[in-house]
């Protein structure tokens, strides 16, 4: 269903003044630091992605992050309120998908506005071109390479229902976002303080999904049936539920924030035990 712009609104302004409007209240100094474009050449990069292809607001974030090479991807707050502008005044409609997901295309009106700014848009799609970074390293290719036969194998065999598509992408989108958490965390230099503690439990495996259910609020967990591995701000945390072992491995950035990362750990730890009584020592590696 397409939903059309309501009535009453301004359409005039075709053309777009980049500066002309100030950022919302409260955010000017904030995403002054962070933004590439200001808000007139940002609406003008999404309605430029748009014409290539319509698009939902969560694929247009990722989209003009793919478009800088990573270096900002737009917040809803500042996302949304730059369509609603462009719908606003016809540039763009509106289709309303089930469960109320809308997808934003062009309007001949919208073409037109870019057609009337096409010296803008080229100035603003070459500086917004992402340079070659050089190959992508042979585990990322093998895995992604992996990820695509699956799931082209799959449907081609038979067709896929929509209730598993849904699932499917969802479990692409974490993924995507863990990924993501993980690059942006801080590197650990090779003099990063490091420490292993081997705790002789029955109930490593339930350790393990206990913490990282409850960290994975707090930041990206990548899991898998006998390990967890995350990043917080002062370092990262491996998990391993081994046979009667449950191997903690801390890496912090430096021997303090080391043994910051060991009493968070332990108290965690101690009250998931419950019951039992666990011996926890650290041993600097």
């Amino acid at each position: 269903m397409v939903q059309k712009r309501r009535s009453g609104e301004n359409k005039e302004d075709r053309i777009i003044e980049p500066s002309a409007e100030a950022a919302p209240a409260g955010r000017e100094k904030q995403e002054r630091r962070s933004r590439t474009f200001d808000y007139g050449e940002l609406r003008l990069l999404l309605l430029a992605i748009i014409a290539k292809q319509p698009s939902h607001g969560y694929e247009l974030i990722h989209a003009v992050n793919e478009r800088l090479g990573g270096t900002y991807k737009p917040s809803p707050g500042v996302l949304y309120p730059a369509l609603t502008w462009l719908y606003d005044r016809s540039y763009t409609e509106i289709d309303l998908e089930k469960g109320g997901r809308k997808r934003y295309s062009i309007t001949s009106e919208g073409q037109a506005f870019l057609s009337a700014n096409k010296a803008s848009i080229d100035m603003l799609l070459a500086r917004a071109a992402v340079k070659p970074q050089g190959q992508s390293p042979q585990a990322i290719v093998e895995a992604m390479d992996h990820l695509k036969r699956a799931l082209s194998l799959r449907a081609k065999r038979e067709p896929v229902a929509e209730e598993l598509i849904e699932r499917i992408g969802g479990i692409i989108h974490v993924a995507a976002n863990q990924i993501e958490a993980l690059l942006n965390a801080p590197m650990l230099s090779e003099g990063a303080a490091k420490c292993v503690a081997e705790i002789v439990t029955p109930n490593g495996e339930r350790f393990l999904r206990r913490l990282c259910s409850h960290f994975q609020h707090r930041t990206p967990v990548v899991t898998d049936e006998n390990s967890g591995h995350f990043r917080m701000s002062m370092g990262e945390v491996r998990m391993e539920a081994l046979e009667g072992i449950f191997r903690v491995t801390l890496t912090a950035l430096s021997p303090e924030k080391l043994i910051e990362m060991q009493h968070i750990l332990q108290r965690h730890l101690e009250k998931e035990a419950v019951r039992e009584i666990l011996q926890i020592h650290w041993e600097i590696t």
